[in-house]
């Protein structure tokens, strides 16, 4: 006979509970030492989202316009022909020319400068590149029109056949075709060099030289530049 009745049932649940405490106890997950990590991975990648995100409204609120490039021929200082032969002993005309130029950026932007990479500039006659330059690192503030000089010239450059026949059309009533073309990028740093918008940048000048018997000397009597 169970003297105990009215304990058994409390034993018995007592028991299960403890056995069930235990279990509980046994199965809290414990805290991995990566967990700490990928918090702070996740705090990492919301930062830099949510300064993405900034980066490109500013961007959108103060988009730079597109910057206007012109360019205009200055003055053509020197423009020589002379009869020679060069280092092989070979008859030849040589060319001195000496050319100045304007190079004209109007930056509309209201906050940012414009960086203009060093441009390239090349004299032709027909398909013969006889003289070429490169200028140097440009830089046109912000909601301005800036005139830079630039400069291209040979000296003593063999033409060959060219020569002669540059020399009849400057004697010419039609004058001397010439191109001069210039090529250059440039670029709004917006944010650094993560946002820097870049353009490029091509003219082409038509020329027509003539020479002034009365001062002996060559003069541009026409140009005419356009974009390209």
């Amino acid at each position: 006979v169970d003297e105990f009745p009215r304990y058994s049932d409390l034993l018995r649940y007592s028991g299960n509970k403890c056995v069930h405490e235990d279990d509980e106890k046994m199965s809290m997950p414990l805290r991995s030492p990566d967990s700490g990590w990928w918090i702070i991975l996740q705090i990492l990648w919301r930062f830099l989202f949510s300064f993405g995100v900034a980066l490109l409204v500013f961007y959108v609120a103060t988009q730079p316009p597109h910057p206007n490039i012109s360019l205009r021929i200055g003055r053509l200082n020197q423009f020589l022909l002379e009869e020679g032969v060069d280092s092989h002993g070979v008859s030849s005309m040589f060319l001195t020319c000496n050319c100045s130029t304007e190079l004209i950026v109007d930056n509309k932007s209201n906050v940012f400068g414009l960086h203009i990479h060093p441009p390239s500039i090349k004299f032709f006659f027909g398909p013969l590149n006889f003289a070429k330059a490169q200028g140097t690192k440009l830089y046109a503030s912000s909601h301005e029109s800036t005139t830079f000089q630039l400069y291209i010239g040979t000296k003593n450059r063999a033409v060959y056949g060219a020569g002669r026949e540059m020399e009849d059309m400057l004697q010419s009533r039609a004058g001397l075709p010439l191109i001069l073309r210039m090529n250059l990028i440039s670029d709004f740093r917006v944010v650094w060099n993560i946002i820097n918008p870049k353009y490029h940048h091509n003219v082409e000048c038509l020329l027509l030289l003539s020479l002034n018997e009365k001062h002996g000397q060559v003069t541009v009597f026409r140009e005419k530049c356009r974009l390209v």
